[in-house]
């Protein structure tokens, strides 16, 4: 989305400065992987015909920024919402600052503010133990444009990583240390309701690069722990860094042979090799051997056919389909309205990954009025005992099915939400309207099967799959 977000990167700046055949998969220990089979029902496709859910035209021009027009659901209920807005509960810097990727530690989530419309970036935790009651724990403004917040895998600490900016950072307290600027931000979240500021790093990110605001080193970073060291991946400049033991800094190790735009770490659940996939600049998928992710190995690569992508997000099932491990790979066309193919890889063999089947929001809407960034197109997404959540900006989260080996080649339709709460009705604020709404981001199944997924301009939405979500 690098069209829409450089963008979105120089408003801020202007405003600022004026289951069939379903097995479980340990992620324990490399070797590690359950491959006993658990037999379990699918959902069943729409009774009615959903292709027409998404209206591409509405009949007049920039209608899309209406949201009483768009409040379509089929086979999702709302359970929980929070306008993320409340006086007094929430920081007023964070505000209106277009919500978009999402994180979890537990039922702690940290919910990214981007500050694209009106508001000053930063991240919102929020308590979602009870799903019908998220509760905001606390909100931290930063000043910068929050791409995404990682947690690490303990959960103590939280990174805040900025989309891009003009400065690699600033000598003034937070929350305006890194204001406009580029890097990471470090917080102690032992206790998410106090989270403690500890530095803001702009290593491997260079000075004076144009790059830095055009395409964010750390627009989107990952995390993983090993033999007790935190290490962080970074996007674009492909960089590894260490965190250092006393949680000063970072210091960069190794560096990555393909680092395009998301990543993944995890341990494969047939190899039992902790592995790294990321998109490639052919856009492919990436599969990097990080057992020392300070010598990272490129194990293999997947070249899609024409008219699949796979380089802005992977995410695998965390089970085995028929004996099989499988991943769904999807790309982004930023410049345009359409909506953008899902592909099904069988990465068993990461060396060589093989293509299965591929989904497309039903009827693939279009919106073709002038000004489209990615206003349909495949976003962030995470899967849950076979079945694929996601955001796909206006037109809302989808969920389809690829947890068979028939439906891994034809994957079927579930359902499908689109937001439209008005936070006034929930003792919220009303943040300044979007050109699309709704616009999510990403949606992303919990522990329990439930789904969390923000509006840019209306906040927090947790959503059940009846028949899959464990209530």
């Amino acid at each position: 989305m690098l069209g829409r977000l450089h963008a979105l990167a120089l408003v801020l700046a202007t405003a600022l400065l004026a289951a069939g055949c379903v097995a479980p998969a340990s992620r324990v220990e490399p070797g590690a992987a359950d491959l006993d089979a658990l037999e379990a029902s699918r959902l069943p496709p729409p009774t009615e015909d959903v292709s027409g859910a998404i209206v591409s035209d509405h009949g007049a021009p920039y209608l899309h920024a209406l949201p009483h027009l768009h409040g379509g659901s089929y086979g999702l209920e709302l359970v929980g919402y929070n306008p993320l807005t409340r006086p007094g509960e929430t920081h007023p810097l964070t505000w209106s600052s277009g919500y978009g990727a999402i994180t979890m530690s537990g039922h702690v989530a940290c919910v990214s503010g981007f500050a694209g419309t009106g508001g000053y970036g930063g991240a919102i935790l929020v308590d979602f133990e009870d799903p019908t009651k998220p509760t905001v724990l606390s909100s931290i403004p930063t000043g910068s444009l929050q791409a995404r917040c990682q947690f690490t895998d303990d959960g103590k600490y939280l990174m805040l990583a900025a989309y891009g900016g003009v400065t690699p950072g600033t000598p003034l307290p937070m929350p305006f240390a890194d204001l406009l600027s580029w890097g990471v931000s470090f917080y102690d979240v032992s206790d998410p309701k106090a989270p403690k500021f500890l530095f803001h790093s702009a290593v491997g990110a260079s000075v004076g690069n144009p790059s830095n605001v055009a395409s964010g080193p750390y627009h989107n970073i990952d995390s993983e722990t090993v033999d007790g060291v935190t290490y962080v991946f970074q996007t674009y400049t492909c960089n590894v860094l260490r965190l250092n033991d006393d949680a000063s800094g970072l210091e960069v190790v190794a560096e990555l042979e393909h680092c395009n735009h998301d990543f993944w770490t995890g341990i494969h659940p047939v190899t039992g090799v902790r592995t790294l996939v990321t998109g490639t600049n052919a856009d492919g998928t990436a599969f990097i051997d990080i057992t020392d992710p300070e010598h990272p190995i490129t194990i293999g690569l997947y070249e899609p056919s024409e008219g699949l992508e796979g380089w802005h997000r992977q995410w695998p099932l965390d089970e085995l389909v028929d004996g099989k491990a499988l991943i769904v790979v999807a790309g982004e066309q930023c410049g345009n309205g359409k909506s953008l193919p899902y592909t099904v890889l069988d990465w068993t063999d990461p060396a060589a990954p093989i293509e299965l089947g591929s989904w497309i929001i039903p009827g693939a809407p279009e919106i073709r009025e002038p000004g489209q960034l990615c206003s349909m197109n495949s976003h962030e997404f995470n899967t849950y005992k076979g079945y694929v959540a996601s955001g796909n900006y206006h037109a809302g989260v989808w969920v389809f099915d690829v947890g068979t080996p028939k439906r891994a080649l034809e994957p079927v339709t579930i359902g499908y939400y689109e937001p439209n709460e008005d936070p006034r009705a929930h003792g919220g604020v009303k943040n300044t309207p979007f050109a699309w709404s709704p616009d999510v981001w990403g949606a992303y199944f919990d522990d329990r099967g439930y789904i969390l997924a923000a509006d840019w301009a209306t906040g927090l939405y947790i959503l059940k799959v009846p028949g899959l979500t464990q209530e």
